[in-house]
């Protein structure tokens, strides 16, 4: 039976993917990669502390240009406070709370009374078993979108990423065809990739690490298109919004590129879209 989206929250609530208190930065990036999520809840004698996400992370590592091996920072020197809502919220309600909010993520009901959380995939996986004939993904896409060259530093991906608040960027060629694209996990997989290697290894023995996130340092001065994933999954503008949502759902991504009728990318249909119009549908 379809729900409408004055259906509770507390109806699509899951338990969360967690790290104890402590743990280190390799540890909650190799959690965050295997279980194919954005964000992990901080338990300390299993009752939830703080949330950190992937933007976090990233933040911190760019701006901090640390001195040290990840593996030597505390996950609770990065995470911040949990979103709390009650659980007879309705969907709609908790979709314009985490806009206002600017989370990607809430929990329910209180730290002691913990029950669990509703995230933008849990939202958008909710659309599409419920919504299925309503809407158009030309209605509701993102015309505007943030794009780099294939040959553009790393460096310059990652500022415009914090600076806008985003956790993907289009990747084009000189021509500005989208051959690619660069997220959070993309650059995630390449730090700890690279910590491996010996070279990193040898500057970090020298103390030289913040070379690694400077403009000109090993990591950052890579061109986009080596960290990139190439090709972009699409759909057509006049699909239907729970037909992506399925996509998106089914291929384990944030976002899908749009395509008019010429097959040009015309824009872009994310989770943050589908909460949009998940808080309009009052």
């Amino acid at each position: 039976m379809e729900k409408s989206a004055n259906a509770f929250i507390k109806d699509i609530v899951n338990s969360p993917i967690g790290i104890k208190s402590g743990a280190n930065l390799t540890d909650t990036i190799n959690k965050l990669l295997t279980h194919k999520i954005s964000r992990l809840i901080i338990t300390d004698s299993q009752k939830p502390i703080g949330i950190v996400s992937e933007k976090d992370i990233l933040t911190y590592l760019y701006k901090e240009k640390l001195h040290k091996s990840i593996s030597e920072v505390s996950v609770n020197e990065i995470m911040h406070d949990i979103f709390f809502i009650n659980g007879t919220s309705t969907i709609t309600e908790a979709s314009q709370f985490m806009i206002d909010n600017r989370c990607s993520s809430v929990a329910i009901d209180s730290p002691d009374n913990f029950v669990g959380i509703v995230t933008k995939t849990d939202l958008t996986k909710f659309y599409w078993e419920n919504h299925l004939g309503k809407n158009k993904v030309s209605n509701h896409m993102s015309v505007n979108y943030f794009s780099a060259f294939n040959n553009d530093a790393l460096y310059d991906v990652i500022k415009t990423m914090l600076g806008f608040g985003i956790s993907r960027m289009i990747i084009t060629d000189r021509k500005r065809k989208p051959i690619g694209i660069i997220s959070t996990g993309n650059i995630f997989r390449t730090v700890l990739d690279m910590e491996c290697i010996e070279s990193t290894k040898k500057s970090l023995e020298l103390g030289n690490y913040q070379e690694f996130w400077s403009r000109y340092g090993e990591f950052c001065a890579q061109p986009a298109e080596k960290v990139m994933s190439r090709g972009i999954i699409t759909v057509r503008a006049n699909e239907d919004l729970a037909n992506a949502c399925q996509i998106i759902i089914e291929k384990e991504i944030n976002a899908l590129g749009v395509e008019d009728s010429d097959g040009q990318l015309a824009g872009i249909i994310g989770k943050r879209d589908v909460l949009l119009t998940l808080a309009s549908m009052h």
